[in-house]
């Protein structure tokens, strides 16, 4: 054990820890539950990366050793490299604020140290040069901005992957017919291509969201120390900070033009948040549909999906479950969000963990189904002819004699189809109520699911319309 002094007097902290006296009394103050800061490594990531940006403009402006700086960049990188993961025991729900920030200071600080000397004690002090110019109000915020762009970032090439199967599946279903339905129930003709087309839209406008969303978290804070004013940030680092900062995470930042409001936000959280609950509830209801076209055998079997060699899995693999699961806990998160989010006031932003926990889990839930998902689509199958017959069986083609002769005439039809087991073709051929040319033409499916076929046949026989 090595002995460590702070304000409030002294603790045995236990030699192997790379933490400090600091983080020992916050995970003892707040030992609420299993856990901890450790299994959240990107945002310890993301403070680890605002350290090295503040060690980089320290030594600019000649405020920080070249040899204190090089010990702590190199700490800083081991972390990054994941070598230190087991060092950050504070509980997740007091992580963000002090705890974190003081926990990283600790753990760099102390292997610094070992760096120069051999010995986790020595010259590198947490406070004093890890933090040098810092305040947890400043560092906190700016780590925000790097978490939240690297967890939009990670979906990016997941959802391409998935929207390209989709498109590539509409492409390849455009003539495959198959009956739309509303409220469960047979609507009209469809294709295949068009369903895939339509999730295909609604990935493609999750996409242009998050893509639009990264563009909010360019905004450096660090320099505004604790509530915005910089007392405490030696001259020049401010601007130096956004330079490292640039350099550090290889993209433009920008500097903060209003400090208080960009170090106290709460609400750019939420928004953030909502595009990926945006993006669950699509997944979810494509998983859905897969879950419901699947169903066999007496379901309706319009779809196969791949059981990727399981012999025990014959009729479909449990996919669609869980892609509808992981993303109902995303969107559950929303309630988490909100309540971590009101935590903070007046010049503190949110004091809670949750923000920062939920953001993360929801991103690490939505990231396997994205993959799962790509793959499904990519190896299902289309039982075509089944679609067909069973599009070219349902009544609800009724509704076309309903448009030309109203809606009391399109109902006789198809209870006649229903009554006499025929289709609604049949039906209006026995019914004598068009010629029958003209009912071949109606009732043809391959015209039912193309617009301007449709708007053509209804201006070539509009005559016959007697409602």
């Amino acid at each position: 054990m090595r002995l460590e002094k702070d304000g409030l007097g002294t603790m045995n902290v236990p030699d192997e820890a790379y933490y400090g006296i600091v983080t020992l009394r916050s995970m003892l103050a707040y030992d609420i539950g299993p856990r901890t800061l450790s299994d959240y490594f990107p945002y310890i990531r993301a403070v680890t990366l605002s350290k090295i940006a503040s060690a980089k403009a320290n030594m600019q402006i000649g405020m920080l050793s070249k040899e204190y700086g090089e010990a702590i960049l190199k700490a800083s990188q081991e972390i990054l490299d994941g070598k230190f993961t087991d060092q950050f025991p504070v509980n997740i729900y007091r992580g963000p604020g002090t705890p974190i920030n003081m926990n990283v200071n600790e753990v760099i600080a102390h292997r610094a140290n070992e760096i120069l000397t051999g010995n986790k004690e020595g010259p590198i002090k947490p406070n004093n040069h890890v933090n040098m110019s810092q305040s947890t109000g400043d560092v906190q915020p700016t780590a925000k901005l790097i978490l939240i762009y690297e967890l939009i970032s990670s979906l990016e090439d997941p959802i391409r992957s998935l929207l390209r199967e989709l498109q590539h599946k509409s492409e390849e279903n455009k003539k495959t017919i198959k009956m739309g339905r509303t409220l469960a129930q047979d609507a009209l003709p469809v294709t295949y291509g068009m369903t895939f087309k339509a999730y295909a839209g609604a990935i493609e406008r999750c996409l242009e969201r998050l893509e639009n969303e990264k563009h909010n978290w360019n905004v450096s804070c660090l320099g505004g120390t604790a509530i915005g004013t910089g007392m405490g940030a030696l001259p020049g680092y401010r601007k130096a900070a956004r330079q490292a900062l640039e350099e550090v995470l290889g993209r433009p930042i920008k500097l903060s033009e209003n400090l208080p409001d960009n170090m106290g936000a709460t609400d750019d959280w939420l928004l953030a948040h909502a595009k990926l609950e945006a993006l669950a509830l699509v997944l979810w209801r494509i998983g859905r549909d897969l879950l419901f076209l699947s169903s066999a055998p007496s379901g309706l079997r319009e779809i196969r999906l791949s059981t990727d060699g399981d012999p025990f899995e014959q009729e479909r693999i449990p996919v669609p479950e869980m892609i509808i699961q992981a993303c109902e806990k995303v969107l559950a998160n929303h309630t988490s969000m909100v309540m971590g989010l009101q935590s903070g006031w007046l010049e503190m932003g949110p004091l809670s963990g949750l923000p920062s926990k939920v953001i993360i889990e929801s991103s690490d839930l939505l990231r396997s189904p994205l993959h799962v998902l790509s793959f499904t689509i990519k190896t299902l199958s289309i039982d075509k002819e089944h679609c067909f017959e069973q599009t070219e069986k349902s009544t609800s083609l009724a509704t076309m004699v309903s448009t030309l002769f109203g809606y009391e005439i399109g109902t006789k039809v198809a209870h006649f189809a229903m009554d006499n087991n025929l289709t609604c073709k049949e039906a209006a051929k026995q019914l004598k109520l068009l010629p029958d040319e003209v009912v071949e033409d109606l009732f043809d499916v391959h015209n039912l699911v193309d617009m301007d076929k449709l708007e053509e046949l209804f201006g070539k026989y509009q005559s016959y319309r007697k409602v």
